[in-house]
């Protein structure tokens, strides 16, 4: 502090200056909290500062986290099984086919054979998956799935073996429409015939007077055109055009 008659620096809070022997007189409290205000202001004002620059740079350091833990895929690793259960529902609804051997063929995996047979043209053996089935293998499959269908079996598997195709095929193979009921008979007895004989029937009979049997090659165009059908609706057609 300076002494308010000579102007020369004396100690603060002293009662006369020890240059001029003033009288100094107290400051006023209203003085001093004026005299203090400045500097409280003054450090309010530094530590907000202090304060915005530390939240400033909390929220730099955050940001630069995220960036890094971005670019380097640390959040893949937890969206990765949501995505991969994703993938594998996706891969699950687009393909529902079921895994096909000779000892256990699914009958529901008729109607994509028939669908194979059809896009083959009739080229023999077709590739079905893993299996690489023969003309009687294929007739027996289609024939014996239209019999477990019919029957009230669509989840039936089958035992298809090694039967042998038709030595002597015969059949007239005339145009007609044939009824479910008699498709599904005749397709009965045709895979009961590979069964009890190990190979395929020359020809195949309908119960219907005035009809025509049909030979092997057009009981397959039938059971493939049946099938198909049944792939499409879920539901065995009321005939069939032959």
């Amino acid at each position: 502090m300076f002494c308010p008659k000579c102007g020369k620096e004396i100690n603060d809070g002293s009662k006369f200056c020890k240059h001029c022997g003033n009288k100094i007189k107290p400051k006023a409290p209203e003085q001093a909290a004026q005299t203090n205000t400045p500097t409280q202001t003054s450090s309010n004002d530094d530590r907000n500062k202090k304060i915005i620059i530390g939240v400033l740079v909390a929220a730099i350091v955050i940001l630069a986290i995220v960036f890094v833990a971005l670019g380097t895929g640390v959040f893949d690793n937890h969206s990765q099984p949501a995505n991969a259960g994703n993938q594998v529902q996706q891969s699950s609804s687009s393909s529902s086919s079921k895994a096909v051997s000779l000892n256990s063929f699914p009958v529901s995996e008729a109607p994509a054979l028939a669908q194979a047979i059809k896009s083959s043209g009739g080229n023999f053996p077709v590739q079905f998956q893993s299996l690489s089935l023969s003309k009687a293998q294929c007739l027996y499959i289609l024939s014996k799935s239209i019999s477990q269908i019919g029957g009230g079996h669509p989840d039936a598997t089958i035992s298809v073996g090694d039967p042998s195709y038709a030595p002597n095929p015969s059949g007239s193979d005339s145009s007609q429409t044939i009824a479910r009921q008699n498709y599904v008979d005749m397709s009965n007895r045709f895979s009961s015939w590979i069964e009890s004989n190990g190979f395929v029937p020359n020809y195949v009979g309908i119960y219907t007077s005035g009809v025509s049997d049909i030979s092997p090659s057009r009981m397959l165009d039938i059971c493939v055109s049946i099938l198909i059908d049944y792939g499409n609706t879920h539901n065995l057609p009321a005939s069939v055009n032959v």
